[in-house]
């Protein structure tokens, strides 16, 4: 199906270098145009967000890619795995997106290069070494392995054979000296491993107390978001050293949330507070930053009700990205679409500034593969995102469509 002629006229860019937009950082009602036409151009080609000025690059069409994990067929979608986990590698030459149940490698300007192994699935948590360039590690089962992605050799680094699982819960990066994971075996044991040493820290067990994520601070701290809400133990988001040793809390409730540092050099969680039965005052539904040090929260930005978001936060440049998506599905002539819906944000660590940079255009088609899961680099520089720009509804696409997206941040 052919694009329609005013999205070409004022969307298509061909290869062309975008001159950097004017930054918009107001907190007026901003609408998509041809919100339910507009159809993306061609992989490599890029468009430019016709309210914000971004240029935004097309890097993949699942409907023509090749399903190598079936066997046959094609892909029924192209992600992002999840914001907290840097898709890009230590110099921004390479790319990991996830084709269905696998991931591809991409060289930085986007373009496919092949697929990787498949022990290299949906569930073995690839993770960018941030030393080397080409070193990828991964789990499966009970074990941590490196990947070459230059000689395509893979060696398992330890096998954890206390073990039948261990995992990072699908959110967890490695740690930013470059030589730790924070793990859990068996769903219950919570610990940290040093990759240079081989060694395996005292775990913490979880028994009796559910929680969703986990993830590592710098001095291998680890930041643990429990189900259960509240100011007790256990409930929360809470701290600990990398001996497991608790801290103290930092949140009263769990939330969409990522660990960086701030311009003044201290370490920060970034985190939404919905879920917040006593908020920071005056910062309803807010992005949220909360000092390792002492859990001191500052307001960045409050949203309106309608809004969930995601966060990715790359290496302590003074900013953190938040991508909004509303899962009422509003239009953008109703009332219900209030500022921010739908759009991708660079936000400043110190609460002064939020640049709103696109709308996703991704639409609520289904429960979550809809979601746009941006995730920067580690400088900050470019971030990926997916979206099915309701192609379900223009083009016939599947409702668990998507493809991926490239920004240039400038």
């Amino acid at each position: 199906m052919k694009m329609p002629m005013p999205a070409l006229v004022f969307a298509l860019v061909l290869c062309m270098a975008v001159p950097s937009p004017a930054v918009t950082i107001d907190r007026a009602v901003h609408t998509p145009p041809e919100y339910d036409t507009f159809v993306p151009p061609g992989v490599g080609e890029s468009y430019v967000d016709p309210v914000f000025g971004f240029s935004i690059k097309r890097l993949s069409d699942a409907a023509t890619l090749s399903d190598n994990a079936a066997g046959s067929g094609v892909l029924t979608f192209v992600s992002t795995e999840y914001p907290n986990a840097s898709p890009f590698n230590r110099d921004n030459s390479r790319l990991l997106l996830q084709h269905q149940s696998y991931f591809a490698l991409y060289d930085g300007n986007g373009t496919y290069l092949r697929d990787l192994p498949l022990a290299v699935h949906a569930g073995s948590e690839p993770r960018w070494s941030r030393t080397h360039w080409n070193i990828l590690y991964f789990v499966n089962g009970n074990r941590l392995l490196k990947l070459d992605v230059a000689s395509g050799a893979t060696s398992v680094l330890h096998t954890f054979s206390e073990y039948a699982t261990i995992s990072g819960r699908g959110e967890s990066d490695i740690s930013p000296d470059g030589d730790h994971f924070v793990f859990v075996g068996n769903n219950r044991y919570v610990f940290v491993y040093t990759i240079s040493r081989g060694l395996k820290g005292p775990a913490l067990d979880t028994v009796g107390h559910g929680f969703n994520s986990l993830q590592i601070a710098s001095g291998n701290r680890v930041v643990i978001g429990w189900l259960p809400n509240g100011t007790a133990r256990f409930t929360g988001v809470e701290l600990f050293d990398r001996r497991m040793v608790f801290q103290r809390q930092l949140a009263h409730a769990l939330g969409h949330m990522d660990l960086t540092r701030d311009a003044a050099g201290g370490d920060v969680l970034v985190w939404t507070n919905s879920n917040d039965a006593a908020p920071l005052p005056g910062c309803p539904n807010g992005i949220v930053k909360v000092r390792l040090s002492d859990a001191r929260q500052t307001c960045l930005l409050s949203l309106d009700w309608s809004l969930a978001v995601h966060i990715s936060a790359p290496d302590g440049n003074g900013w953190v990205f938040v991508e909004t998506y509303a899962p009422g599905d509003p239009a953008p002539s109703a009332p219900g679409w209030a500022p921010h819906t739908n759009e991708i944000l660079q936000v400043k660590l110190d609460g002064t500034e939020t640049r709103r940079l696109l709308h996703h255009r991704s639409r609520p088609v289904n429960s979550y593969g809809y979601q746009p899961r941006t995730t920067v680099s580690r400088d900050g520089s470019a971030f990926a995102f997916t979206s099915n720009y309701d192609l379900a509804a223009i083009l016939g696409r599947s409702v668990d469509y998507t493809d991926a997206y490239l920004v240039q941040v400038r």
